[in-house]
Parts: structure tokens; sequence; C-alpha cells
């Protein structure tokens, strides 16, 4: 079963992703295609799930500085150009997180892809996000990128449970039992992704106080 185990134009972009607009898998497949079309190699997955979580622990300008600290550790062909992506990915998610209407959606591969795709993305942008979150709030994840043992005492057992399910979801893989019985795989796939889309929204909501605070230091 599926186990917890030449640079991107802007006129291309533009037709995937407009400021404030809701991302869906359809963004997905045409920023991969911009961003490998470049002779970029990032995990889009795990780019997203990154921004995610160090939006959802330090706001905006955390995730502009985890983005720089990412693109740095990649093999980026044009760090300006993937950057310019990775900023106008970054206001799309902020704008979907804090809308009212819960639009917000992790950016992964459509169903139509294979499996195995799938599941190596939602594990690295599981990896992704709590990468976000390290770089942003060290008190809740460590260096191994698990929760530390303080976390839930610094924010609420929820979200150190939460945290922890995605330390564990960032190991994924299938099995033969998986590629033997897909209907089933791809309904317990189903409910990994949305776990992780709620799951998100709770951390973005507790984590308020600690987002203000940081703008505030910030100033």
């Amino acid at each position: 079963m599926i186990a917890f185990a030449h640079a991107p134009s802007r006129r291309t972009l533009a037709t995937a992703l407009t400021a404030g607009s809701h991302i869906s898998t359809n963004d997905y497949d045409a920023l991969r295609e911009s961003l490998s079309g470049s002779g970029t190699i990032v995990s889009l997955a795990e780019l997203h799930g990154g921004l995610c979580g160090a939006l959802c622990a330090g706001g905006p300008t955390a995730a502009e500085r985890w983005l720089d600290g990412f693109l740095s550790d990649s093999d980026t062909a044009d760090v300006p150009g993937t950057r310019a992506v990775g900023v106008d990915l970054e206001r799309a998610t902020w704008t979907a997180l804090a809308d009212a209407e819960l639009a917000f959606e992790p950016l992964l591969p459509s169903e139509d892809a294979p499996l195995d795709e799938q599941v190596q993305a939602l594990a690295l942008w599981c990896s992704g996000f709590l990468n976000g979150v390290g770089a942003s709030a060290p008190g809740l994840v460590g260096g191994n990128a698990k929760p530390t043992a303080a976390a839930a005492a610094i924010v609420s057992a929820e979200v150190a449970e939460i945290l922890g399910d995605f330390a564990e979801m960032s190991r994924a893989g299938i099995d033969d039992e998986d590629v033997a019985d897909r209907d089933r795989a791809d309904f317990a796939l189903a409910e990994l992704k949305e776990y992780v889309r709620v799951s998100v929204q709770i951390v973005f909501e507790q984590l308020a106080d600690r987002r203000e605070a940081a703008a505030r230091d910030a100033h």
C-alpha cells in the first residue's frame, strides 16, 4: 500500500498563473513544462511545499527568503527567471491560503499522471513544507525534517501531529499491492492529498500569531 515511508517565459507563466488566482493541477503541468524547458532542475512540488511551509510560519518575507536559499542549493540554469516564477507562485499561494473560501490546494500532478509520479511528488511536497517551516521556525521543525519535541508546547498538539504526519508522508512510496490494485491506491492517495490540503490550512491558521510577530519584528 502507499506507504509513509533558457529562462521561463513570463508570458508562458501568465497563461498558467495570475496574481491572486486559484492554483490547480493544470498549473502544475504548465509550470513544470516552463521550468524544465529552461533547463532548470527544480522539483515543482518541493518548491511549492517549501513556499507553503515558509508562508505558514513566517509570511511572504520568510517565503522569499526560503526561496532564495532553495534556489542557491539547486541545479538551476537561470536563477533570476526561476525566482520570478517562484515569487509569482508564492503570491498566488499566499492569496489562496488567506482566502476565506479555503481555495488552497497543494500543487501536485493530476490524477492522470502515473501513480509513482504522484506519490513521489506528494512526498517531495511534504518534505518541502517541513523544510519551509523549519527554515522560518526552527523551534518547530529540526534539522532532521521532523517536528521538535517542543513543537506541541510552542504551538499545539494538533500542529505537532500534522508535522509528524508530513514527516512520515515525505517517505511515501508504492508497493506491488498498489500496482496490482490501482483503484484502491488512487483512493488512498486522494485521501492523503485531502489530508494535506486541510492540514496546511489548519497550520496556517494556528501559526497566525507567529506570522504577525515576525512581521512586527521585520519593521
